[in-house]
């Protein structure tokens, strides 16, 4: 089968090194063939390992909505503050509450009165999914950004948006403050 029609028969036009794989039992690769080959892996190696850095610190895409996937923008409760902690956090996607004592205890609290009913005391879920470990249903949750755009503006089951119910921005961030200390 060529290159042309192994592309169109998954529906994609042919990818720069398709031939690399192609396997031909008569030729022996030539050292052109091999650079090039060689090349365009290590050039795919090097973009998805430089990517996993922005994706560990919180890429601003993870700030987007569960709902529809569209970016979002967050708008504060009438009479809220922006903390820097709720600054920092739309900045550069860095909880500042993670390792704070203070602020997981307070997020434990908020925690219990408005998330245990659904999540579970543990975050494995009950009536709600699990929010910790791999195997969660809303993959946003694995990352700070992620878990703060599902508080804030809820998910596609019974989840409601808390910004709606009157949470502030900092209240959310506590909350995954505490969350992260049960992933263990």
């Amino acid at each position: 089968m060529s290159l042309e029609a192994d592309a169109n028969k998954y529906h994609r036009p042919p990818f720069a090194g398709d031939d690399c794989l192609e396997q031909v039992k008569s030729e022996f690769m030539t050292y052109d063939r091999f650079y090039r080959c060689g090349m365009s892996t290590i050039a795919a190696l090097a973009v998805n390992v430089l990517a996993i850095p922005f994706a560990v610190a919180g890429d601003l895409a993870d700030f987007k909505s569960s709902l529809d996937n569209s970016p979002m923008i967050f708008e504060l409760q009438s009479g809220e503050v922006e903390t820097p902690a709720a600054k920092k956090n739309q900045g550069n996607g860095v909880n500042g509450y993670r390792g704070d004592a203070d602020a997981i205890a307070d997020g434990k609290k908020l925690y219990t009165s408005n998330c245990i009913v659904c999540h579970g005391a543990d975050g494995t879920g009950k009536m709600g999914p699990t929010i910790v470990g791999k195997d969660v249903v809303y993959k946003q949750v694995l990352t700070d950004p992620g878990m703060f755009a599902i508080i804030y503006d809820g998910a596609s089951s019974a989840m409601q948006s808390f910004h709606r119910r009157g949470m502030k921005q900092d209240e959310m961030l506590r909350i995954i403050a505490y969350v992260r200390t049960l992933d263990k």
